[in-house]
């Protein structure tokens, strides 16, 4: 079957494998020996908002990607209701799709939608992402920022469980921007990276290690607070 594959995007990559995407279609591609792969279409009838993961799993040593998709929305009279994210699972030894249960994703009363895929390291994958309600009195209460609580997710490429942690609590000052923050390792430790402070005059940013997570609860530790160089606001790995 002819697909027409448009501008792609890194997503992530792991032991030299690239993983990269462009909405649709997913390509696997390994410089060291110039090989590309393409993968197999999505076993979902459509993709919604869909975000993608790349990583290894130490335990069936086989490679991994997973794809979180919105699986849309509808309008019951005044209120928004969303339908629950679904995820599927690429195995590279099977080179097919495999839908999983959704767990850990959904409370009684909301979601949690992991939105930009980070890294992966040692088996996990980290995304950061959010938690909202799952329904809304109307259809503009969604685009409210205040509705939307900004959280890390793993994703245990093993055990093939999410779970979530919250960010230092000074990070919850609000506006919160999911965009900037950022996840990478320093000094063979989880990290994050980000706003340390908001306002027009004095903006600084942080850096935190992650020192131990259980569930919900997270122990963090600032290590830096800098100013930004004129004109940068992002970092290079």
């Amino acid at each position: 079957q002819f697909r027409v594959i448009k501008s792609l995007c890194i997503i992530g990559h792991c032991d030299g494998i690239v993983c990269l995407c462009d909405g649709d279609n997913i390509v696997l591609c390994n410089p060291a020996i110039k090989e590309l792969k393409l993968l197999p279409e999505s076993c979902f009838p459509q993709l919604i908002q869909c975000g993608v993961g790349f990583g290894y799993d130490p335990k069936s040593k086989y490679y991994k990607v997973h794809r979180i998709s919105c699986d849309g929305e509808e309008i019951y009279g005044d209120r928004l209701v969303f339908f629950p994210p679904r995820v599927e699972i690429y195995t590279l030894s099977t080179d097919s799709w495999r839908e999983i249960n959704n767990n850990y994703l959904e409370t009684e009363d909301t979601f949690f939608w992991p939105d930009y895929f980070q890294m992966y390291w040692k088996g996990i994958c980290y995304w950061v992402g959010y938690e909202q309600p799952k329904e809304f009195e109307s259809y503009f209460d969604r685009l409210e920022d205040e509705q939307k609580k900004t959280m890390i997710f793993l994703f245990d490429t093993g055990d093939e469980v999410f779970r979530n942690i919250l960010l230092p609590d000074s990070l919850y000052e609000p506006p919160e921007y999911r965009y900037i923050m950022r996840i990478l390792v320093w000094n063979e430790s989880v990290a994050l990276f980000g706003l340390d402070s908001f306002g027009t005059f004095d903006e600084r940013y942080g850096l935190w290690v992650l020192d131990d997570f259980d569930g919900a609860q997270s122990s963090w530790t600032r290590h830096l607070t800098f100013d930004p160089m004129a004109g940068i606001k992002s970092i290079l790995e």
